[in-house]
């Protein structure tokens, strides 16, 4: 049944190229990337979600205390329920 299958959609497949990077005029890097580039892949012990700045580190935050919010607020939910 698979072969079958297979078989079948082997035409189809092989008229679709993929399309190659130095077909389509390669790709250029701009100074501002090559920075970004540079400033995420350095080895400074930090998490990839931390290497943005303070800004990184405030959305961090407030997601992590969102987070704890929301199962707090779910925990009692659930106990309102039980014990009513």
């Amino acid at each position: 049944m698979q072969r079958n299958l297979i078989n079948k959609l082997r035409p189809l497949l092989r008229q679709q190229s993929p399309i190659k990077m130095s077909e389509a005029g390669g790709a250029k890097i701009t100074p501002k990337m090559a920075n970004l580039q540079k400033k995420f892949q350095e080895d400074n012990d930090k998490p990839v979600f931390l290497k943005g700045g303070g800004m990184d580190n405030i959305l961090f935050i407030l997601t992590l205390v969102l987070c704890v919010v929301g199962v707090v607020g779910d925990v009692l939910l659930w106990f309102s329920y039980i014990l009513a």
